[in-house]
């Protein structure tokens, strides 16, 4: 039994160059661009309706919409896709069953919830960073003066700098 012998054979054919594969007798063209080319649903800038807010429980967080009810993200900003977590997720609760207008109070409640644990978040990250810039005031005037810590008052300099940073409202009881 004789193998078949597979070629490959450039050519160029006006504005594109094409490969041609060879089997046999069998001839094939094909646009190498042309397999390049996929669909990508990342780059298709689909937009958010804000109807899928109370119809559906769903926001949009950080461009990607978010289920209010159990905070899962769905991949694409598609009605079926959310529409489809919503059916398939919370088919037996109550939220189905709500009229329109206890639908958008639920959301509002779900809404301000969501903003309250972001917050709280942005909160605990204002004060670490708040914290660390105190301490890189203390390593420059450490530096800058070239003292250690056990002098009185080059401590008490750098406990009112960083009182300025930290609490800024008890700096005069710093000062006494």
């Amino acid at each position: 039994m004789e193998r078949l012998r597979t070629y490959s054979i450039i050519v160029n054919s006006g504005d594109s160059i094409k490969s041609v594969a060879v089997f046999g007798l069998f001839v094939k063209y094909f646009n190498p661009k042309m397999a390049t080319k996929k669909r990508k649903v990342d780059s298709e800038y689909r937009a958010f309706n804000d109807e899928w807010t109370w119809k559906y429980f769903f926001t949009v967080v950080k461009d990607k919409p978010v289920c209010l009810i159990c905070n899962e993200a769905v991949a694409v900003f598609k009605e079926y896709n959310i529409s489809r977590h919503f059916t398939s997720k919370h088919k037996n609760s109550n939220y189905e069953a709500m009229s329109e207008y206890e639908r958008k109070q639920n959301v509002e409640s779900l809404c301000k919830k969501l903003s309250g644990r972001q917050n709280f978040f942005k909160k605990v990250n204002t004060i670490q960073e708040v914290a660390t810039h105190a301490s890189y005031i203390v390593a420059y005037n450490i530096a800058k003066n070239n003292k250690a810590l056990s002098d009185g008052e080059f401590v008490k300099q750098c406990m009112l700098q960083v009182c300025d940073v930290l609490c800024p409202d008890k700096k005069i009881i710093f000062r006494l």
